[in-house]
């Protein structure tokens, strides 16, 4: 199935969204993070949760707890408070498992998509955002709102789970630059928060002639 993606499409695509972020990207605090453990949390916060209710909590996190230190002595139930308004609980006991692991490491911080998978609470989305965005490696951005874009414009009709098969990952792959892939991962996100949503904005997107979704 790869192989019939068009791949003047596929460069169409790359370079309308990068050109589209550099007039639409949206400034959301860990964006710019120099410390790589805070923009690491900020990944395992952003799962399944719009950024918008993330941004709050992790100016308050960054500025509470700068390193692991500060937020392993702090009182357990205080962090939970200020992380209840993200729900899955389940994710928050992993983000205290995440902060025990790296306070071990010395702050250290692994580098490669394997090693970070291993870290409690960050799986395959966050690895590959954290790679992109905060240690310039290339890496495919998948996520809900990526799932839904490329499914529209290829007119791929995703079944539950899909998504997680090889044939769909290699496609992200193929579509990610090689070159610029920060800034067209960031698109990808910004699109999709923007136009490209779950009720898309068909008559404001930039990508319309090349959208099986609109045929």
């Amino acid at each position: 199935m790869i192989e019939t993606i068009d791949e003047l499409k596929i460069r169409q695509i790359q370079t309308t969204l990068i050109e589209w972020e550099k007039e639409n990207f949206l400034d959301f605090p860990w964006r710019d993070a120099e410390n790589k453990l805070h923009a690491l949390i900020a990944e395992v916060m952003l799962q399944k949760t719009r950024a918008e209710q993330v941004a709050p909590i992790y100016l308050t996190m960054t500025e509470r707890y700068p390193t692991p230190k500060y937020f392993l002595e702090e009182d357990p139930d205080k962090i939970r408070e200020l992380l209840r308004p993200l729900g899955l609980r389940k994710r928050t006991e992993k983000i205290f498992e995440l902060m025990n692991v790296i306070h071990e490491k010395s702050c250290t911080i692994p580098k490669t998509k394997e090693e970070l998978m291993k870290l409690p609470g960050v799986g395959r989305y966050s690895a590959n955002a954290f790679l992109s965005f905060h240690l310039g490696e290339r890496a495919p951005i998948i996520d809900t709102n990526a799932i839904r874009l490329w499914s529209r414009l290829f007119g791929f009709n995703l079944t539950k789970g899909a998504y997680r098969s090889k044939w769909f990952e290699e496609l992200v792959e193929k579509i990610t630059p090689e070159r610029e892939f920060k800034e067209f991962n960031y698109a990808v996100l910004d699109y999709t928060r923007s136009v490209c949503k779950p009720k898309p904005l068909c008559e404001l997107c930039q990508l319309r002639s090349l959208c099986k979704f609109v045929e």
